[in-house]
């Protein structure tokens, strides 16, 4: 059964070996597939993830959860606010290793998170950003209710603040190779 709790800070070094160094890390970011992506160092990584998405008085901009299956982690969710108009989430979901991908656990605890956000924080409506290369997330999106954006400049100018624009228009893949998801 997939469960989902949030991240501790203590634990924040082995979420970015998942991230990183794992067996999936060339699923989703690096060379040679996701050039415009590159794999973060661990001080990249704690710029990226500051300390309050491990922390419970961080939540309301954001948090990173862990995954787990009968109470063996497999991986996590994060979830960012501090950037997104009230009522928004932008989500990411990363496994830490290739032996859980392709079994549904990510779209479950996708669909755990957002229950949670529904309940605890009041978000309705959820942004993801995978590269367009990537089909198998795309894929497990879409089984979590996530659908194409048509219009993805009209959707990030609707989901981002004015004053992040600049900085988060273009996702981690850069406009041209992101494919825009959201749920309402």
């Amino acid at each position: 059964m997939i469960n989902i709790r949030h991240a501790r800070l203590d634990e924040k070094y082995k979420i970015y070996q998942w991230l990183s160094l794992s067996d999936t890390t060339i699923m989703h970011m690096g060379k040679p597939n996701f050039p415009e992506s590159p794999i973060p160092n661990w001080v990249k990584f704690q710029e990226d993830f500051e300390d309050f998405y491990f922390q419970k008085d961080g939540r309301e901009k954001g948090s990173v959860m862990i995954i787990t299956l009968d109470n063996e982690e497999i991986g996590c969710l994060c979830y960012a606010r501090f950037h997104l108009q009230h009522g928004r989430a932008e989500l990411d979901i990363w496994l830490k290793a290739k032996k859980y991908c392709g079994h549904g656990y990510g779209t479950d605890a996708l669909e755990k998170m957002m229950e949670y956000l529904k309940s605890n924080i009041n978000i309705n409506k959820f942004l993801i950003r995978p590269s367009k290369k990537n089909i198998p997330a795309i894929k497990s999106y879409q089984k979590a209710g996530f659908s194409n954006a048509n219009a993805k400049k009209a959707v990030i100018k609707e989901y981002l603040l004015p004053e992040y624009l600049e900085e988060y228009a273009d996702g981690d893949y850069g406009f041209e190779n992101t494919t825009v998801m959201i749920r309402e």
